[in-house]
Parts: structure tokens; sequence; C-alpha cells
């Protein structure tokens, strides 16, 4: 598999304690008293932190406030399972604590994989926030989305691979966030996808195709869409609720079907 990453982000003592909502010596004395490791390189007097890191440290924390005692809180924290990931990451938001979402997303990337974090991180996070009460916690679901897709962004793939992928979100719908994560996922099978953004017209789509000569182009539509794209030259597929069942052509019903489905050319 060949792809490439940015390089690895580091945070000082102080930038985490104000991620974290902690005074710098609480996190000074965790240190002292429970010899909490650091997986961020250390080369000069003063600790910096991994992604890695800062999800631990969140983790920690929430443990703190549902009662667990420090020690049991720390031990723990470095041996979470997927509940619990998705507990402490909405915990964060909640206090719009986004630097450490993001932190928190991208530690949990680096661990596993963009399908398996977009499947058992992301979505029930999102489901949470959007349930009955989604009218009153917008600036949560914002939030959230906003991590979510900055964690992914950190995920590219290697310069000089086959021709792109052309990712799309259908005119009239904006919910991009599964096109970010089918961008990072292909990303990881060191394919190049172009994600077009939100809401593009059948006519700019055509252009995008006449000018890039892409291996396929990818529609999303997250509601009932309008007319079948009538795109020309490259292998058109249709994915997302929104498209009738009845629709000529592919529609992969998942993001792991999707990149099974795009890296095959």
């Amino acid at each position: 598999m060949s792809t490439s990453s940015a390089p690895a982000a580091s945070w000082p003592a102080g930038t985490v304690a104000r991620m974290l909502g902690l005074p710098p010596s609480t996190l000074r004395a965790w240190h002292r008293r429970y010899h909490l490791p650091l997986s961020a390189p250390q080369t000069g007097s003063h600790r910096r932190y991994s992604s890695t890191d800062v999800a631990a440290l969140t983790r920690m924390k929430y443990l703190i406030e549902q009662g667990f005692s420090t020690e049991s809180a720390a031990r723990r924290a470095f041996h979470a399972d997927g509940a619990t990931d998705v507990v402490t990451l909405l915990a964060a938001v909640r206090q719009l604590k986004i630097d450490a979402a993001t932190a928190f997303l991208e530690a949990h990337l680096a661990a596993h994989d963009v399908v398996a974090t977009w499947e058992q991180l992301c979505r029930p996070a999102l489901a949470a926030l959007c349930g009955p009460d989604a009218d009153h916690c917008i600036d949560l679901v914002q939030g959230l989305s906003w991590a979510i897709a900055a964690a992914l962004h950190r995920v590219t793939t290697a310069a000089g691979a086959p021709p792109p992928v052309l990712l799309a979100c259908a005119e009239g719908d904006r919910h991009t966030l599964p096109l970010e994560a089918l961008r990072a996922a292909l990303a990881e099978q060191g394919r190049t996808a172009l994600f077009l953004g939100p809401s593009l017209p059948d006519t700019a789509l055509q252009s995008a195709v006449d000018r890039t000569n892409p291996a396929a182009a990818l529609v999303w539509a997250s509601r009932a869409a309008g007319p079948l794209p009538r795109i020309r030259g490259t292998r058109l597929i249709l994915a997302g609720p929104g498209w009738p069942a009845t629709a000529a052509g592919e529609h992969p019903a998942t993001l792991q079907e999707a990149v099974a489905l795009l890296i095959r050319w």
C-alpha cells in the first residue's frame, strides 16, 4: 500500500491543558504520580503530546468525571473499548473542546483505519447528536462534523497515483462527511480521489470529468435527489439513500463497499 501522511502533530503541555480544560498543575501532577507514558518524541526539557496522548488524557478526564479514581482512570484510559471511545469523543464535543475531539479522532485513525473509525466512532457519535433533540444541539453537530473533517484531511496519498476518482454531492445536497470519509479511505489504499464538495451541478461535474479524465465519478445523495446525472466519458457510480434502487448502475451501500468498488480500476 503506497500512502503518505502529514507529519504527526504534537503540542506542549500548556496547550494540551487548555484543550482539556485542566490547570497545567493538574497535568503535571498526573505525570508525577501515575507515570503516564507519552508516545510523542521528547527532544527537549518540556513535554510534548501527540494526538494519541491527548486521546488517552481525554478518556482519563472523562472517567474521573464519571467517578473513577484518578489511578484507575489512568490505567483504563489506555485500554478503552469502542463504546468508551464514543462516549469520550462526545464528552469533548459537548464541552465544545473541538481541538481535543480532533486529536482524539486522529489517534483513532492512527490505531485503526478510516473505515473502522467511520463505522465505530464517527457514525455512532453523529447519531447520538442527531436524535430528537438535534435542533437544540446544532452547534455540537457542527463542531463534531468539523472535527471529523479535520482529522480525515490528514489522511493523504502519494503524488503520482493513478488517475483520480471524482467525488461530489448531488446538486442541493450538502452532507459532505460520507465523501470526506470515502476520500480518506481511498487514500489509505493509495488511490487518489478528488472531492469536489457539496451541491455540485451536473454541468460542473461534466467539466471536471473533461478536465481530469478520471477512472470513475461517484455522486452522493443523502436525500431524494433530482434527475439522475448524465455524465459522459467516465464510469458513473451513485451512492447514498437518495437515489432510487431501480436506477441503472452500481450502488455501493456502505463505505467499505464503495472503497472495494473504486480501487478495482
